[in-house]
């Protein structure tokens, strides 16, 4: 009897530590492939332990509260897991939860990403609400805890649970945040990311001889000797001319040249490729901040941060870019981006990277929206007026312009005249998402239209680029996957996800090319600068000309694990290291089975990520 009335005391603390531990068991059930529940209490019971024992040294009117208050903190936690793993393959660090103020934005896209089972998460609160109906009261009005002694054991025990996990992994080098998770439990897999990011940024930073020696190093490492300047091709064509870069949102290479059934999906790119230095194999490099971490990357020619979006981390830097150097050669910069300037944190990343303009939805307004913002019509119709202004004054001018339409979950309105596509997309992802492309394609179309008329085309360099995937594997479904291998040819893999287009385009110079050399974001800007005839001499960047340097090393990180590179045979992902990890050949995505030879190359790539890193934890706060 004594035993039973003291099991009383604790009906609550038992109740939420079973109930979370069925919420862990599920989660990672759901995120991977082989589970043993018996490992899974191991990792996670010891931190519920101390989340809820604390809770019953509270007065007894003050526990349920606090319990309900953990109790739907850690299912949000586990929602927000699987929700990002969906769409972007990566298990998210608590870092991350500093970008909950943007889910309103893109509030379309999280809710397709839904499963209905998740909501099993929150079943438990049904529970208690049947049960205050029902006046349950042992477990809604908690007794007060007899035995202060049991409780502070429990405490130990879970705490030594918890040091036990954090102290065995703590120096864990494990490249594949899916695999960490698994490995180190959810919730040390958090606090080992705390640790690693303080860690980083807590570095000391590289001496201004260090910086200064930089470009040698970086050229070094990745074993570029320079050419002669007379033995490089297109050098300068497009000197003085005014650069127009669009960034397009959510752009992959297929569509590009695609028919389904005659019918073509990028008309209007189809036929300026024909004219254009055409890049097909070229690959994103964005980290969490997506879209702003594209715009980073093509501007500097630097590796994004790796913990968070590079806008929020350095933003408050002096950031040597593109756009100042395009300064000294009496260039003004502006861009045009029809969503709040606050989103990724524009408003300081822009003025960091030295732009003289910003455009945002303060100036595009709030009609003929689509998804997160004014249509591309809108983005470019308006911008327009701007770049005549500058082009009437003779006024040389960089305008990089971030588009909107096309981003997930690729919702173009029938208004808006879509393609016709066969019956057997209707309904599905990839069906939105050619509608989308598509629409992306005749917006263009019209705005190089205006550019001619208004005279401004042949005074112009043009730039289209993706910066990142549309389609991640894991919100497909099936119909979409025999879409996608009718499109491809194969199946659909994370070559074909991470593969974006690079279209340049100069008019009146024939320069008219598919270069099929691999590339990346951190390869657009020396590519650029060396038709624009812009030195990059004591400039440090990571990336190369890819119309003169043919052989490649470029890294991947976030969306791959950490130490993921590419170079022109290959796209190598690691697991733990280099030694389980797996390689993969550029041309057909089929797997290799010996790599061992390209060792070098994953430590190359090392060094390189971690001087990037270097770097910029160096440069000065504004």
């Amino acid at each position: 009897m004594p035993g039973k009335l003291q099991l009383k005391n604790y009906v609550q603390f038992i109740f939420f530590t079973s109930i979370l531990l069925l919420k862990f068991i599920l989660v990672r059930s759901l995120l991977f492939e082989d589970i043993s529940i018996f490992y899974t209490v191991f990792l996670e019971i010891g931190y519920l332990i101390v989340f809820l024992g604390l809770i019953e040294f509270l007065p007894a009117k003050m526990k349920t509260p606090f319990y309900l208050l953990v109790n739907f903190t850690i299912s949000l936690i586990l929602l927000a897991v699987l929700i990002y793993h969906d769409y972007f393959g990566y298990i998210v660090t608590i870092h991350a939860f500093s970008q909950l103020g943007q889910v309103g934005t893109i509030k379309d896209s999280v809710m397709q990403l839904l499963n209905p089972i998740y909501f099993s998460l929150f079943a438990d609160f049904i529970v208690l609400i049947l049960l205050a109906l029902l006046r349950k009261k042992e477990l809604l009005y908690p007794r007060e805890s007899k035995n202060n002694k049991l409780i502070l054991s429990i405490l130990t025990a879970g705490a030594a649970l918890v040091a036990i996990n954090v102290y065995t992994q703590k120096d864990a080098q494990i490249a594949n945040t899916v695999l960490a998770a698994e490995k180190q439990g959810i919730l040390t897999y958090e606090i080992l990311a705390v640790k690693e990011k303080a860690t980083a940024e807590n570095k000391p930073a590289l001496t201004a001889a260090q910086q200064e020696e930089l470009p040698n190093e970086i050229k070094e490492i990745k074993q570029i000797s320079t050419l002669p300047e007379d033995e490089l091709k297109y050098t300068g064509i497009a000197k003085d001319k005014n650069i127009i870069v669009i960034q397009a949102e959510a752009f992959q290479v297929f569509p590009l040249n695609l028919k389904v059934d005659g019918v073509e999906i990028t008309p209007f790119l189809n036929e300026l490729i024909k004219d254009s230095l055409y890049f097909p194999n070229v690959y994103q490099q964005i980290g969490p901040g997506n879209t702003s971490d594209a715009e980073f990357i093509f501007n500097t020619s630097l590796y994004s941060a790796p913990w968070t979006a590079t806008s929020e981390t350095f933003g408050d830097r002096v950031i040597p870019s593109f756009t100042k150097l395009l300064k000294g050669e009496d260039y003004k910069s502006l861009t045009f981006h029809a969503n709040d300037v606050s989103f990724w944190s524009r408003n300081n990343l822009y003025p960091a990277l030295g732009f003289d303009q910003y455009y945002d939805i303060s100036f595009f307004g709030n009609k003929d929206v689509i998804g997160i913002g004014p249509s591309d019509e809108v983005l470019y119709s308006k911008a327009l007026p701007e770049l005549m202004k500058l082009h009437n004054k003779d006024q040389k001018f960089y305008a990089q312009f971030v588009t909107l339409s096309s981003h997930h979950p690729f919702k173009i309105p029938a208004g808006k005249q879509p393609v016709r596509l066969p019956d057997r997309y209707k309904g599905t992802l990839v069906g939105d998402y050619l509608q989308a492309i598509h629409y992306t394609d005749k917006t263009l179309q019209e705005f190089v239209k205006n550019l001619k008329n208004e005279g401004m085309w042949e005074d112009t360099i043009f730039v289209l680029y993706g910066d990142h995937f549309g389609l991640q594997p894991s919100g497909l479904k099936e119909k979409d996957y025999a879409l996608l291998k009718e499109i491809t040819g194969h199946d659909y893999t994370f070559l074909d996800q991470f593969n974006i287009p690079l279209i340049i385009s100069v008019p009146g110079q024939n320069a008219a090319e598919v270069i099929e050399n691999p590339g990346s974001q951190i390869d657009m800007l020396p590519t650029l600068a060396n038709l624009i005839g812009l030195s990059l001499e004591n400039y440090v960047h990571f990336g190369q000309d890819i119309v003169n340097y043919p052989d490649n090393l470029f890294g991947m990180r976030y969306y791959m694990p950490y130490g993921s590179f590419f170079n022109n045979e290959i796209a190598f992902k690691p697991a733990e290291g280099f030694a389980d990890g797996e390689a993969f050949t550029i041309q057909t995505g089929e797997p290799l089975g010996e790599f061992s030879q390209y060792q070098n190359d994953y430590d190359r790539i090392m060094k390189l990520l971690k001087l990037s890193d270097d770097y910029m934890n160096s440069l000065p706060k504004r």
